[in-house]
């Protein structure tokens, strides 16, 4: 009677909760304190079909993202996790949905209410990121599989664990339950498969064969088999009764990152990472009957609808395609998911921002404060963009050593800038628009006639990596910060250095002040130097650095601990009065500039920051994460 009643609640309920979602900005979900909207989407680790195949879930760097599936609408964001949310799964009646944490401290297992959108429970006891989740069939337990290498069982009624199951000599990457519950399947990277008695935690068997890690294994709908994807590039399937390996799909198909099987069990999906392809497998025969390609390189996920109708798979540049399966057409396309996001960069005008994510350059209408375009034409990813003054071109630099100047008005390549030997880590255009300068691990800064692609200078970094490089307002000199944290003065028509300063901080990041007095740098402090003279004018206040033990065997939060404080990104606001930083931790603060004082500190991403810009009119700051979003955070006047 008690799910009888709960199936009821969610035809009731959830269609409200639907409506009120979709009739708000996706962009204002869930928005941290001080920020007036949100671009992008974050990066994609996991999806999940809801049972009456109404919604999919989608879990990532920033919470898990819940969709119509007729529409495609955005309908909620759960949020909890400090960090990443690596899996996600639909409790049977779905009224339930468990996203599992990781990459930083927080391991815990979160669980919402899909009626309301409220975290009814958290499941805590992983020690590392928790990779795989999945409830039994009656909906009172989920199995969980970690890095650590372990596999948890749970009460759901109770939060309590059940069972710890351990065995497997490397990360778990994906754990099932058998539909009728008595057996669990983990998948590890130490190549096997390990079966085992759910209501006792004892080991069963031990499937082995594949000779590369396995990312995930599915259970058959009648229990029967067992299928598993490695990265050797073959899905086997066994007998769950017998442990045998009945027949082995594929040959040179690429890294199997994902399968699942048909409702009716006759077919097994696959998604690999090679030429974007989604295989169709006969169970019985062994054949692939039917390829699909939603992807141009790489699938990462691939799930079947309820009623076995309809594809979901996520994969290259974190896009979610849907299609049809017997006709094999493509229904719809979910954008705005991003990966990392290394740099932003406002037009003059303020009406768009760039941001360099992956090898691609996104362009955002900041009007619709949605994806405008996209401008892909890099090898090894982009570190770093910059607009002429005029708006007429884009600079992005890229780790492949490159540098492509694009024509705005066509969204077409002008002229690749070739001669750096190493990745270029920063690009900034003069004032006049003339000249752009960029800065390399080849320990080099080189100066380019923008009209050309002909080099003007190359200045040598002598001791070591060139980090950033920024123009005075008169574009006379160019600041560039280097390895160990030198920032070196540059005479731009004769290219000799005219100042040197020596431990400024880190060198990531330099500015002028608008009237090009003062120059401000990035370290273990942030600091103010004349310019002119290189004097130290101010050092911008941090708190303390917390004391406690550093936790080593936590790498992401070893690195916060030790280097939390630092920062690694500054902005100056256009009028000159305030300026921006922020650290490893993701911390941003505002100074005053003419006092020092702190006045402002916003926190809200997920992951590290790696770029801030003020908008021409110094009312927003952007700020560009490596959890693939950018937060618009209201400046204080």
């Amino acid at each position: 009677m008690k799910t009888i009643y709960r199936f009821i609640t969610l035809f009731l309920v959830f269609p409200l909760f639907l409506l009120n979602a979709l009739a708000q900005d996706y962009t204002q979900f869930s928005l941290p304190k001080g920020a007036k909207a949100r671009l992008g989407k974050g990066c994609i680790e996991d999806v999940a079909y809801s049972p009456n195949g109404k919604m999919f879930a989608v879990a990532g760097s920033i919470g898990v993202w819940v969709y119509d599936t007729h529409t495609g609408a955005e309908a909620a964001l759960l949020t909890g996790h400090a960090s990443f949310v690596r899996s996600v799964a639909f409790s049977p009646d779905g009224i339930t949905l468990a996203g599992g944490g990781g990459l930083g401290s927080d391991c815990t297992i979160r669980l919402w209410d899909v009626t309301t959108g409220k975290q009814e429970s958290i499941l805590s006891g992983h020690k590392r990121s928790v990779r795989s989740i999945d409830f039994s069939p009656d909906g009172n337990m989920l199995v969980s599989g970690d890095d650590d290498g372990k596999v948890y069982i749970w009460d759901i009624n109770t939060g309590q664990l059940i069972q710890k199951l351990a065995g497997h000599t490397s990360n778990v990457y994906s754990v099932a339950f058998s539909p009728n519950g008595k057996t669990v399947a983990s998948g590890s990277w130490d190549k096997t498969v390990r079966l085992w008695d759910s209501d006792t935690g004892q080991h069963k068997k031990t499937l082995s064969g594949h000779t590369e890690w396995i990312l995930s294994v599915a259970f058959s709908p009648n229990g029967q088999m067992l299928a598993s994807g490695s990265w050797d590039e073959t899905i086997r399937l066994w007998d769950t009764n017998t442990g045998q390996n009945i027949k082995t799909l594929g040959k040179d198909i690429g890294k199997i990152d994902s399968i699942a099987f048909s409702p009716d069990g006759h077919t097994l999906v696959s998604g690999s990472l090679r030429n974007g392809n989604i295989q169709l497998w006969n169970v019985t025969t062994g054949e692939l009957k039917q390829v699909i390609q939603p992807h141009k390189k790489w699938v990462s996920k691939v799930i079947y609808s309820p009623d076995g109708k309809t594809l979901v798979s996520a994969g290259e540049n974190s896009m979610i395609s849907l299609w049809d399966v017997s006709e094999s057409i493509h229904k719809l396309t979910i954008k705005g998911h991003v990966h990392a996001i290394r740099s932003v960069a406002y037009s003059s005008d303020g009406k768009i921002l760039a941001s360099a994510t992956g090898n691609a350059v996104w362009l955002w209408d900041l009007g619709t404060r949605s994806p405008k375009m996209t401008l892909d034409g890099h090898k090894r990813g982009i570190s770093s963009v910059a607009f002429s003054p005029d708006n007429r071109t884009l600079a992005s630099g890229g780790w492949d050593g490159e540098i492509i100047l694009w024509d705005m008005d066509t969204a077409k390549q002008k002229l690749t800038l070739k001669g750096h030997t190493d990745g270029v880590g920063s690009v900034a255009f003069c004032p006049n628009g003339m000249m752009l300068a960029s800065a390399s691990n080849d320990h080099t800064i080189r100066l380019w006639d923008v009209s050309t692609g002909d080099q003007i200078h190359i200045f040598d970094e002598v001791r070591g990596r060139a980090f950033s490089v920024a123009f005075s307002p008169d574009s006379q000199t160019l600041a560039s910060g280097g390895f160990n944290g030198v920032i070196r003065i540059w005479d731009v028509r004769t290219g000799k250095e005219n100042l040197t300063l020596p431990n400024t901080g880190n060198g990531f990041s330099i500015t002028y002040s608008p009237n090009g007095v003062f120059l401000a740098s990035s370290g273990p402090q942030l600091k103010l130097w004349h310019a002119k003279t290189g004097e130290h004018i101010r050092t911008f206040e941090l708190p303390p650095k917390k004391r406690g033990i550093l936790n080593l065997f936590d790498r992401p939060r070893f690195h916060r601990e030790m280097f939390g404080n630092m920062v690694d990104s500054i902005a100056y606001s256009p009028d000159g009065k305030t300026v921006a930083g922020v650290g490893k931790n993701g911390k941003i603060r505002i100074w005053d500039v003419e006092t020092g004082k702190h006045k402002q500190t916003f926190t809200g991403h997920k992951w590290d920051v790696e770029s801030l810009a003020f908008s021409p009119d110094g009312k927003t700051l952007a700020s560009g994460s490596n959890d693939g979003t950018i937060l618009l955070w209201e400046v204080p006047q």
